[in-house]
């Protein structure tokens, strides 16, 4: 794959003068460094599938020449919203979540300001550590480099808390940014304020950031002793101002989302105005109990979502129209665009969704159309310029046929089409089945890329997943590949060899199934525990039942799995690939081992999804309905019949005040 082969060379080269520029010594001009960090972001946004070789680790994981530190709490991102709907959906979740019978919240809203992530921990009201994002988990400690940025005050006057985390942004004003460039050649300059706030915040020679006019304006905390420190983000944002911190000045309280709403309109009106750049705001519950108990995700909070800008928009051509095809036959029509520019990313490519969306909007090849990067991310065509049409232009042609020349299939109620092939018959369908298979997140076989496995496909050393397991045996026809060796094949024994001992859900996840992502391979995983029950499920005549009682798994991930594994090539490749592996086991807390709990009824102090949450970390199943094999009834107000039928069957039978006693 060629695409791959420049992402790789070109990471390759940014790792070396990011250890260069980290030593102040590069090799290369910043502008320079830009156009290259540009084309690697293209690659990246417009393949998808290169995301498993993204380890470039600068902005993410922390860099080895500065020390490690773990956060009190993790730095998570924000779920995005892109209008009003996004917002009330969003905050009806939490209303669902705290089984609150309206969604009456009093909101905080300030800007969301595009610039670097910081941590201020500080100890007996002094700066004891500053800490970058990192990947969330760990970060980077930059103490010396903090200590000249405006804003930042050393010392807390106004703070009860014997240690806590102050959380925001570091950022330049547009003029500093701009006065920062003139000390630069035109050829040295940065590309814009984050780049240059990034770069200048994360200097081995802490004088370089010192002489650099960064600030610092607070956006949230993380752990704090005092628990009366700030009640709600109000009170945060007063206490900020008390102890010295800067504001953005845009700060507001709501009670309504339509409001709120009108008010980011005129924020996004005049952004340009503002001293800083802002690519949203940011809408918070205030109150910090209902934050507590929300809680969060593995990558968002519950209480809180960035309303962001409109996409930025621009005008191109279209060259041509291709098809990608998916591991499960789905086929995605890509533009081909003549590359443009849209807010700092050169974009050549654009999804056009499904054939309908190309009737619908009558997109044809060589037509010049606008092309949207939605939430910044993914370019889409949102409109043709119908007057700049050419008069010979012809209507696309929905094709009949996949690449690999199987007919293509339209189901009922969904809006993409399929090829109809098996995925061994679709050579397309089954690369991108091998590429899910050894991806990060499932099986995480590092160095077997699409380039080899279309390699090793050709070659016949692989036909099947199973086969990956055994090209060890095959080292005399590998190692004399173009590019291959003795290194290079023993490097990818290793890896292959280091996939062997995995989880149960990673292993659930490569297979590839429709309508179970990591989230549901979880669930499973959960269910099952290890391989040797996993095996006795899926080939019992009860496999329906007993998915069934997996709280939180739909019907259709449900047919997904029993369809797959009713297939007899696949329940025997799979086994075959459970043989040559090792799961490790989930563990059962010994309180809670092999027994079931289910919830009814209104909780007062949590919505039953917390409650069942709580159960989970402590090793319970979580059922769906009673029946003499249910251990624990937990009820509530109006339970009805299940708590009847529980007495019934004499099942414990506990309270929610009985049940906090047990998992505490």
């Amino acid at each position: 794959m060629k695409e791959k082969d420049s992402f790789i060379k070109i990471r390759e080269e940014l790792k070396r003068y990011n250890k260069e520029y980290y030593n102040s010594n590069p090799s290369i001009e910043d502008s320079k460094y830009d156009d290259l960090k540009k084309k690697y972001d293209y690659l990246l946004l417009n393949n998808p599938e290169l995301v498993k070789f993204d380890n470039l680790g600068v902005g993410t994981s922390p860099s080895s020449k500065f020390k490690k530190f773990k956060h009190y709490e993790p730095m998570l991102s924000l779920s995005n919203s892109f209008n009003l709907s996004d917002s009330e959906d969003f905050f009806e979740k939490a209303t669902n979540y705290l089984k609150k019978q309206d969604s009456n919240y009093i909101f905080y809203v300030d800007c969301k300001i595009d610039g670097v992530s910081l941590s201020l921990i500080y100890k007996n009201n002094k700066l004891f550590k500053a800490i970058t994002r990192g990947d969330g988990l760990i970060g980077e400690e930059i103490t010396e480099n903090v200590l000249g940025i405006i804003g930042i005050p050393k010392v807390l006057k106004n703070c009860k808390s014997d240690l806590i985390e102050i959380r925001g942004e570091v950022f330049f004003f547009r003029r500093d940014f701009e006065k920062l460039n003139e000390q630069f050649d035109k050829k040295n300059q940065f590309s814009n304020p984050r780049n240059a706030a990034s770069g200048s915040l994360r200097q081995i020679n802490s004088k370089i950031t010192k002489d650099r006019p960064l600030r610092f304006i607070p956006h949230g905390y993380g752990k704090f002793s005092y628990e009366k420190e700030f009640l709600n983000f109000e009170d945060f944002i007063g206490f900020c101002k008390k102890n010295g911190f800067a504001q953005t000045g845009y700060a507001k309280k709501y009670t309504s989302l339509k409001n709120i709403y009108s008010y980011v309109s005129d924020i996004e009106k005049k952004r340009s105005s503002i001293n800083f750049d802002i690519d949203g705001m940011v809408i918070k519950i205030n109150d910090l109990a209902l934050q507590r108990m929300l809680g969060s995700t593995n990558k968002f909070p519950r209480w809180a979502i960035a309303a962001k800008f409109s996409s930025e928009e621009a005008l191109t051509q279209i060259e041509k129209i291709e098809l990608q095809i998916g591991r499960t036959g789905a086929i995605t029509p890509v533009a081909r665009l003549k590359p443009i520019n849209i807010g700092g990313v050169i974009v050549s490519n654009a999804t056009l969704h499904n054939f309908d969306e190309i009737i619908r909007k009558d997109i044809r090849i060589n037509d010049f159309v606008w092309v949207k990067r939605a939430g910044d991310v993914i370019p889409y065509v949102s409109k043709v310029e119908i007057e700049r049409r050419e008069k010979t232009s012809k209507k696309f042609v929905v094709p009949k046929k996949c690449l690999c020349g199987s007919r293509i299939i339209k189901i009922q109620d969904e809006a993409v089409q399929r090829c109809s092939a098996r995925k061994n018959q679709c050579k397309y369908q089954n690369l991108e089945t091998f590429k899910h298979f050894v991806s990060k997140k499932a099986m995480n076989i590092e160095g077997l890329g699409e380039k080899l496995i279309e390699k090793f496909i050709s070659l016949n050393l692989l036909s099947n997943k199973i086969d990956i397991y055994r090209l060890e045996s095959h080292k005399d026809k590998i190692i004399k590949l173009d590019g291959f060796g003795e290194k290079s094949f023993q490097n990818l024994i290793e890896s292959i060899n280091k996939s062997k001992v995995t989880s149960l859900s990673r292993y659930l996840f490569s297979l590839g199934l429709r309508y179970l992502g990591e989230n549901n391979c979880e669930l499973v995983s959960l269910y099952f525990k290890n391989k040797t029950r996993f095996k006795n499920i899926i080939q019992s005549k009860k496999l329906r039942g007993e998915l069934e009682n997996i709280d939180g798994l739909g019907e259709k991930a449900i047919s997904s799995f029993i369809n797959y594994f009713s297939d007899k090539s696949n329940l025997d490749e799979s086994f075959m690939i459970l043989e040559m592996i090792k799961i490790q086991e989930i563990e059962d807390n010994i309180m809670s081992l092999n027994k079931s709990i289910l919830f009814t009824g209104t909780l007062q102090k949590m919505s039953r999804d917390r409650a069942k949450e709580l159960a989970k970390k402590k090793g319970y199943k979580i059922a769906s309905n009673v029946s003499k094999n249910l251990d624990i009834l937990v009820f509530g107000e109006k339970s009805g019949s299940k708590l009847k039928k529980a007495r019934d069957l004499n099942i414990n039978i506990l309270n929610e005040k009985d049940f906090l006693n047990l998992i505490n």
